[in-house]
This record gives C-alpha cells, structure tokens and sequence, in this order.
C-alpha cells in the first residue's frame, strides 16, 4: 500500500507517526492503491475517519489514538467511502504484563504487544517486573530469571513512544519480593522472607537504587511502586527489633518515605490500595460496607495514585463502593481490572467479561481517567500470553464505545489481533466441565488440577466422580474444536495445537485415578491391564507432544529462564504415569499383594460452598509436603 502522509501538525510528531505507520503497513499489504492521509491532533475526546476517493482524514487528541483509527481504516480501504467516529472515555488505558512470574517476554514478543495496543488505541504498557530488571551494583537481583538489562528497556521505551505508548515501570518497594530477597546479603533489609523492613535506612538506599533504574531507563516520569499484599508488614525482624507498631502507620511512613525518594528523582508515584485499606479496617480489601467514612483513617498524601485492583465482581455495587473508599483517600485513583489467565493452563473469558463490563461502566459514571487490564502469570506462567486477547481487547472496546457491541468487538479482535474472538472463546470450556453450560464466574480451573493430579492418588476424583460428567466425551469435543482452530488460522496455529493436546489428555487422565480405583476395587484384572498397557502409554504421547507445544510457545515469547519450572511440572505428571503403570504392572504380575495408594478413601477436596478452583501445584501433586516446613 502506498500513502502520502499529509501531517498538519510540527515535524516531530510526523516523523513519530511515520516510522509506525510504515510498520502497521507492512503487515497489510493487500492493497496497492496510493492513498492520501491526512492527519490532525485536536483535544478532543472523538476520534474521527473520513475517506472519500483517494483521501482518508484523521482527527483526534493522540499518537495512539491515531493508530487505531489508521488500523480500522487500513481495513475498511475496499470501500469506496466511509465515515465513522468514536468516543473516547479513557484519558489513559493500557496493559500491565507480568514479567515477574517466571516468564519474562522477550522483547520482540513486548513489541508485538505494544502494536496490538497501538493498534486498540490504548497508551499504556506496564511492566511488571518485581526483581526482573537490571540494577547497578546488584547483581543477585533478577538473578537466573532473565532480568530485562538496561537496553532491553531502553529499546522499548523507544519503541513504545513511536506507538504513542507509555512504558511505565511497575515495581515493588515493599511486599512481593521473595526472590530478591533470599540471596545472600538481604538479610539486613528483610522483614519477613516476602516483606522489606521498613524504618531502616538500608533498606531506603536499596529502594533509591531500584528507583534510580527506573529513572535512568524509561522516559516516563511515572512508577508503579506495589506495595501490596504485605500482609505480614512490621511482624518479622521488624517486630523483633522495634515492637509491634499498627500496620497503618507504619504503611503511611514507609510510603511517606520512598515518596520522598521519588520526589527526589523527579518521578510521579502511584501504589496498589489495598494495604491503606486492609490496614486501616484490619478487614479484608473488600468486606468494608457501604458508605465507609475513611475520615479518621491513616492516609496516603492526596497526590499519590491509588490503584484500586478488583478482578472478581460482576456486580457495579461493588465498584461503586470501592470508588467512593478511594474518593477519601486520593485526588488520583486508577482502576486496574484483568484478563483472567493466572487461573492455571487456560483462560477464564466469563470472569473477565463479566467483570469488567461492570468495573468499566462504573469507572465511566464515576468519571475514572485510567484504567488498566492486568494480565497476572500466577503460579509459573502457565497459560500462553495470547490468551490474554480477548480481555485486552474488550478494555479497548468499552474506552472507545459507551456500551458493549458483541458484533463491532468481534470485528475490532479480527482487524486488532489478527484472531477470530469465537476461537479464542472456546478456551473457556477447558474449565467448565462441572458446571453444565453455565458461565465460568467461579473461576474453576479443572484443566489444571486434573491435567497435574496423581493419578494413584486421586485427589480431586471425588469431585469427578460426583459430578457424573462423562470427561472423555466432553475434552474429545473440545480437542475436535481446537483442531479446526488451529487449522483456520497461521497466526495464532501453534497456540491452538498445544490446547487441542491438552484436550486429549485430558480426555483419557481426567477421570484415570477413578478409573484405576474402580477397577482395583472390584478387582478387574483385565480393566487395570488395559489402562496399563494400552490408555497411559496413550496419555504419556499426547502429553510427550503437548509438553513439545507448550515449550515452543515459551521460547517464542519468553526468555528461557523459568520455562524450567514447567518443565518439571509436565515432566513429573510423565514420570507419575510411568510409576503408576510400573506400580499396577507389579501388582498383576504377583510381586505386589495390595495397592495402597487406591485403598485410601477419596475425600472431597473442595467442601460445600468452596468453588472448585486450586491454583497451586505444590497442592494438587500430593498431600505431602513439596518443601521442608523448616
């Protein structure tokens, strides 16, 4: 496609625009026509696209902004003309990617994101790295996990800017830093094996020395400083050392702190909430009631961001009263919802969908500037990157449209993604075999702990059994939609293969640890034969390949560092079907007289109420230990 670009605005902004429009046109090069484009920046929140002939105009307020609309013209340019405008309700929203969780992403597989986001008009990419960027003079931090280096960033902050997007480093200043902090030499800034003592001054020269990396690497004058989730804050080394000091002061003082160091450096902090509530309330984040009066609380300084993270109500009374707590506490609140792949090896679209179209439209009422769409790695990583898509996609959708449009949604994903919506959707059946059709808003993860569950175990066949699904029949219809997925589409083929071998796994081992004890227990001989010789040398195939799958996807899109980790985790559910074929093999042939494991009572993981999601491997493998309790 050939385009002349007529810019009125200064020449800097033109030549920022034309190098991404040269790459967003390199990927479309189904058209040959010399078109005119012409292109304005008002401050206005419409994002305007006319073509008329050979001429397509352009006005709206952003560098990303104008990508979307230079995206959705690209393909619509088969029509002779068209007009079309959208609203913009988001000053800012944007991705935050979790780098942190084992697998950091390569940089070629972070451009591809920030042109996807360019692509959604979004302008912010986060990244989360909690010890996984490079800091002078500490070479333990990030230590064996693929750590970006200092020009890793750098190259991505340029390329992000060129998309009209913000790369803001998202950190950890005070919880969530385990890794970091179990090296040798930590000791004299740890609280607890996760927590950094605060109220120490070392522990503020090793936080100006991460903020300083942060300030020499990215442009932007913004930082994500964490904070969250430090629940056992001021009751280790700490408490030994000074007494017990209530959670809230000491939350505000150490905040009040590593402030002052970003004021310091001239940078714009901002913290996840919940810590300022929990510790005030000494509730949980979202147990306040109702016109909670915050006026004698402990509080952060006006001008700090609160980032209110809230990926688990589908009800806009919840958001509502979580964004009048967070009125009381800051003149600059954020809301961060999700794309739901932490729940184990695939997505959860129906929690996502439900949830944020509620946390959106209450966002907009409560007149929100930014929003953002986390995509956590809980537990290793497990699900692949993709799949966080449709989530992206549909915090895209509810900026730039006042109400959800399936229809439009499906054709931005298609134009955006370069994916069709309804394959990426049917990754959501993986998890919702117990519930008979109904949407996922459990959160249930079967897939994971069926797919890693021992199968002389048996500790979630209760579940299987009482459930009364027939598991093969139902993973065999999902194996046979992923395969014709994989076949329709180039782009994402690979991502389709790997979920089309976890559906034929899962189709033989979700209901083998059943399988195995009903046949030990009317002592079928020629039952346990066959699933000896015949269904688990099947399985151990179809996981053979799989597990192949799953590490190209990694190696395509991460650094190797912690693909090792699930490499163990698929390597031992191989190991433990070989045991269990060698453990019923030496009871048939005599040299056993009883099995043990399949004579012990199955016991309901999950209890009345619970939902039937665990998300932890170390968990689901055994009822023993995976470490020392020392």
């Amino acid at each position: 496609m050939l385009m002349n670009i007529v810019f009125s605005s200064d020449k800097k902004e033109y030549n920022t625009i034309k190098k991404g429009t040269e790459i967003l046109l390199a990927e479309n090069d189904g058209f040959n026509q010399n078109i005119e484009l012409f292109v304005k920046f008002q401050d206005r929140p419409e994002i305007l696209i006319n073509k008329r002939e050979n001429q397509i105009r352009i006005i709206c307020r952003e560098i990303s902004h104008y990508y979307r609309a230079l995206n959705y013209a690209i393909h619509h340019m088969k029509e002779d003309e068209f007009q079309y405008q959208e609203h913009v309700c988001f000053e800012r929203n944007g991705l935050m990617l979790d780098c942190s969780r084992n697998a950091v992403f390569t940089v070629e597989k972070v451009k591809f994101l920030i042109k996807t986001l360019a692509k959604l008009g979004m302008n912010v990419l986060m990244l989360y790295t909690e010890d996984t960027y490079e800091v002078e003079g500490q070479p333990y931090f990030g230590a064996y996990r693929g750590k970006y280096t200092k020009d890793e960033i750098k190259e991505l902050d340029a390329y992000a800017s060129m998309f009209g997007v913000e790369l803001v480093p998202c950190i950890q200043t005070l919880a969530h830093l385990h890794n970091a902090l179990k090296w040798p030499g930590m000791d004299k800034i740890r609280d607890s094996a996760d927590i950094l003592q605060p109220e120490k001054e070392e522990t503020y020269q090793f936080i100006e020395k991460l903020l300083s990396s942060v300030k020499e690497n990215f442009s932007t004058n913004r930082v994500h400083l964490g904070m969250d989730e430090a629940v056992m804050l001021g009751l280790g080394n700490y408490l030994k050392e000074n007494g017990y000091k209530k959670g809230s002061l000491i939350i505000r003082e150490h905040c009040n702190r590593v402030v002052d160091i970003c004021r310091k450096l001239e940078l714009k902090p901002m913290i996840w909430s919940d810590m300022y509530i929990t510790a005030n309330s000494t509730g949980g984040y979202y147990d306040l009631p109702e016109n909670t009066d915050c006026s004698k609380w402990e509080k952060p300084k006006k001008d700090l961001g609160l980032v209110y993270w809230d990926y688990y109500h589908s009800d806009t009374r919840t958001y509502e009263k979580m964004l009048d707590i967070h009125a009381q506490l800051s003149d600059n609140v954020i809301f961060a919802g999700g794309s739901w792949i932490w729940n184990g090896i695939s997505p959860n679209y129906s929690k996502t969908y439900a949830c944020t179209k509620a946390a959106l439209s209450t966002c907009k009422k409560y007149n929100i500037k930014e929003v953002l769409c986390t995509a956590w790695m809980d537990n290793g990583a497990e699900t692949p990157v993709d799949a966080l898509l449709p989530g992206l996609v549909l915090f895209a959708h509810l900026d730039f449209h006042r109400d959800y449009d399936e229809t439009i949604l499906k054709q931005e994903f298609r134009d955006c993604t370069g994916g069709e919506f309804d394959d990426f959707m049917a990754l959501d059946n993986f998890d919702s075999l117990f519930l008979n059709t109904k949407e996922n808003k459990e959160a249930q993860n079967p897939s994971k702990y069926l797919l890693y569950q021992d199968p002389m175990l048996g500790i979630f066949d209760y579940h299987v059994k009482e459930s009364g699904v027939n598991t093969k029949s139902y993973y065999q219809n999902i194996q046979k939609c992923m395969k014709e997925c994989a076949k329709k589409t180039g782009k994402y083929q690979l991502l389709f293969s790997f979920y089309e071998k976890l559906a034929a796994v899962l189709a033989d081992k979700a209901d083998l640890g059943m399988c195995i004890k009903s046949a030990y227990d009317r002592s079928d001989r020629a039952a346990l034969k066959n699933i000896s010789q015949n269904v688990i040398p099947g399985i151990i195939c179809n996981l053979t390949e799989m597990k192949s799958s799953r590490e190209k996807i990694w190696m395509n899109d991460a650094k190797p560092f912690g693909y090792e980790i699930l490499d163990i985790k698929i390597g031992g559910v191989i190991t433990r079907l070989k045991s269990t074929g060698y453990r019923i093999d030496n009871y048939l042939n005599g040299n056993v007289l009883r099995l043990e494991e399949l004579e012990e009572e199955r016991l309901p993981y999950f209890t009345k109420g619970m939902d039937k999601r665990e998300n932890l491997w170390n968990r689901i493998i055994s009822g023993c230990d995976l470490n020392d309790t020392i």
